[in-house]
């Protein structure tokens, strides 16, 4: 699967929300030496404000900010905006482990301390959460028919595509040694998953922890199908992440 090259590609925007602005300004200059456009905020606030008003590709946040916190706007970020999958990285002073597991729990893909970061670093977990989302992309333009291996896209990988893009019909997986597991999903939402004897959570927690097996998504209609799956898709993509995290 090839990939445009930036300078042929629209760049992406990326929205800095923190409330120094040299630190805004430091971050700034490195990313559009790579090509990148850059927006800002002073606080979570302005942050949400923003992220509606010019849908960036991706978020880098403090978390310690006046009037709404980065915590508070990853979260409304993920439950109340209309980007909830937008790659979300903190990048803040605070390495207390018990901020970084509120912030993962809320729904950071990243979280950098300030003082231990290098440009290089940043730079790399930017390119690497923008090629994902680049990747989902590229496979939904395949067509009606998804499929591939675990090892290349992963379970909660899948569900985010089939999420993100509304996509309505049946997600067969195959591994060797385990029957074969089927996942329905109606306009993006997980509604029926069965393996085995299994018809609930509890099967798309076990396929989470596959990382060899080939499956198939076909768009079809599901109204036969019963609703077994309670959580929304949402919260079991961040579940997923926070586990992995």
């Amino acid at each position: 699967m090839k990939t445009l090259p930036l300078s042929i590609m629209k760049k992406p925007l990326i929205l800095i929300v923190d409330d120094n602005p040299h630190i805004s300004k430091l971050i700034t200059i490195n990313l559009e030496k790579e090509g990148y456009d850059v927006t800002h905020a002073a606080n979570g606030e302005e942050g949400l404000q923003k992220l509606e008003a010019v849908k960036p590709d991706l978020v880098i946040s403090d978390v310690m900010m006046p009037k709404i916190d980065g915590i508070t706007m990853c979260q409304q970020i993920r439950t109340q905006s209309s980007l909830p999958m937008i790659p979300f990285m903190f990048l803040t002073s605070i390495d207390a482990d018990v901020t970084l597991k509120r912030g993962f729990r809320t729904g950071a893909d990243q979280y950098l301390i300030k003082s231990e970061i290098n440009r290089d670093v940043l730079l790399a977990k930017i390119n690497d959460m923008l090629k994902h989302v680049n990747k989902l992309a590229q496979i939904d333009a395949l067509g009606n028919t998804i499929q591939g291996d675990l090892a290349e896209l992963c379970f909660v990988e899948i569900i985010q595509l089939l999420y993100i893009h509304k996509k309505t019909g049946t997600l067969i997986i195959r591994r060797q040694f385990y029957p074969e597991a089927t996942i329905v999903a109606d306009q993006g939402e997980i509604i029926h998953a069965i393996l085995g004897e299994d018809q609930n959570e509890k099967v798309l927690q076990t396929i989470a922890a596959w990382k060899r097996g080939e499956f198939v998504f076909n768009q079809s209609v599901v109204d036969s199908f019963p609703r077994t799956i309670k959580t929304t898709t949402l919260n079991l993509i961040l579940e997923s992440c926070r586990h992995f995290s």
